[in-house]
C-alpha cells in the first residue's frame, strides 16, 4: 500500500510542476510579476488543500476562509471576511450566529466549478437586511428543506458551496460577526482517510489551482487590453458568473504608469450601502492591506466639496489626500465596487507627472 500511494504522490508532484506553466506562458513579465505569480500558485494550493482536505465532508460542514490576508483570489476585498463551507444539494443546513458590527452580510449558494470551467454561478442569495434578526443580533438561516421562516434559502441539487461575505468599513476595530453552520438532515460519522480519498483530494486541489489561476489570468488579459488606466462598467453578468455578489457592481481596471507619474481617479459616489476602491497585483490579489494604504472606503476617504472623491495612486507615499500606493510596482489590476447602488458612475482616470501634483 505504501509503495502504491508513493506512485500517486509522485504523480501529484509531477502534475504540480506542470501548473507552473501558467506563469511560464506569460511573456514579458517583470521580475516582481513572475515571482509573485509563483507565490500566487503556492497560496492557491494552500487554500485548495484547506478546502478539499480539511473541510471536505458536507455532512459535518465547517467554515474556512477561501480568501484572507495572506492568500487571495480574484480581487478579494480587504474590507471583507470571507467564509466558505462545502455543502451538498441533498442535505439541509442551519447557519446561525450573531451579526456583531457588520455593515453588509450576505449568504450565497453557489455551484463551485473553478476546477472545471472557472465559474461559480449563484444559485440563491440573501442579505441580512432581508432576514429576521433579534434584538441581540442573533440569527438563524435555514438552507434547504421546507420552512415557513423568512430566513430561508432553497438548496438546488447542484449546489456545493456556501459563501458568506462580511463587509466592514473598519475591519480591524469593528466586532466581527460570529457565523456557524451545521447539518440538520444527517448525523456526522467519523470517516478514516483512505488512499482513494487522499488521491481525490490532491487531484481536486490541483484542478482548483489550475482552473482558478487560468480564469483570472484571462480577466487580467482583458483588463490590460481594454481597461488600461480606466474603470469602465464592464459585463456584470460575467463577473457574477465567477462568484460575484449580485448586489455588487464591479468596475475592474488595469493600471500601468511609471515611477515619475501618479494616477488620479475622480468619481461621484452614488447612493449605496457601501463602496470601496482597491489596488491589486498582476494576479488580481489585493496588495498588502495589513501594512500599507492600498484601499479606501467611506470611513477613510476625504471627500471633495461636491461630495465626489479624488483618489491619488502613486508607487510610494506622496503628500496628496486619499493617497494609495502600489508598493513600488508599475502595473497591476484595480477595482471599484458599489454595493446596492442606485446608479453606477464611471470614474475619470488621469495619469499625471509627480512634478505637476498639487500638495494637499
Amino acid at each position: 500500500m505504501a509503495d502504491l500511494f508513493k506512485e500517486k504522490w509522485d504523480a501529484f508532484c509531477e502534475n504540480l510542476k506542470e501548473v507552473g506553466s501558467i506563469i511560464e506562458s506569460e511573456s514579458s513579465l517583470s521580475e516582481t510579476d513572475q515571482v509573485e505569480g509563483y507565490r500566487y500558485l503556492l497560496r492557491l494550493m494552500r487554500l485548495s488543500l484547506e478546502m478539499n482536505m480539511e473541510h471536505s465532508n458536507p455532512s459535518s460542514p465547517s467554515f474556512y476562509n477561501l480568501s484572507h490576508e495572506t492568500a487571495k483570489i480574484g480581487a478579494d476585498n480587504p474590507d471583507n471576511i470571507y467564509l466558505n463551507a462545502n455543502i451538498q444539494g441533498n442535505q439541509t443546513y442551519e447557519v446561525y450566529g450573531n451579526i456583531g458590527e457588520v455593515e453588509y452580510l450576505s449568504f450565497g449558494i453557489k455551484e463551485n466549478r473553478y476546477s472545471k470551467d472557472g465559474t461559480m454561478v449563484s444559485l440563491g442569495e440573501i442579505d441580512i437586511k432581508d432576514m429576521n434578526v433579534d434584538d441581540s443580533g442573533d440569527f438563524i438561516l435555514h438552507i434547504g428543506g421546507a420552512t415557513n421562516s423568512k430566513n430561508f434559502l432553497p438548496l438546488p441539487k447542484n449546489a456545493n458551496m456556501l459563501i458568506v461575505r462580511q463587509t466592514y468599513t473598519n475591519r480591524v476595530t469593528q466586532a466581527h460577526a460570529k457565523v456557524n453552520i451545521k447539518t440538520t438532515s444527517s448525523q456526522a460519522m467519523p470517516e478514516l482517510l483512505t488512499s482513494e480519498k487522499l488521491e481525490t483530494h490532491l487531484n481536486q486541489s490541483l484542478a482548483f489551482v489550475s482552473g482558478t489561476a487560468s480564469t483570472f489570468l484571462k480577466w487580467v488579459h482583458e483588463f490590460k487590453e481594454n481597461h488600461k488606466n480606466q474603470l469602465p462598467l464592464g459585463d456584470q453578468s460575467f463577473f457574477q458568473a465567477a462568484g460575484g455578489d449580485p448586489k455588487i457592481c464591479y468596475l475592474h481596471g488595469y493600471y500601468e504608469f511609471s515611477k515619475n507619474e501618479y494616477m488620479e481617479i475622480t468619481t461621484d459616489i452614488p447612493d449605496c450601502e457601501y463602496w470601496n476602491f482597491q489596488l491589486e497585483n498582476y494576479w488580481m490579489e489585493s496588495l498588502d492591506y495589513r501594512h500599507y494604504p492600498i484601499h479606501i472606503n467611506e470611513s477613510s476617504a476625504v471627500l471633495n466639496l461636491d461630495k465626489s472623491i479624488t483618489i491619488n495612486v502613486s508607487h510610494l507615499p506622496v503628500n496628496l489626500k486619499n493617497n494609495l500606493i502600489t508598493e513600488g510596482r508599475n502595473n497591476g489590476a484595480m477595482l471599484l465596487r458599489w454595493i446596492g447602488a442606485t446608479t453606477h458612475p464611471i470614474p475619470k482616470v488621469l495619469i499625471k507627472t509627480l512634478d505637476s501634483m498639487e500638495m494637499s
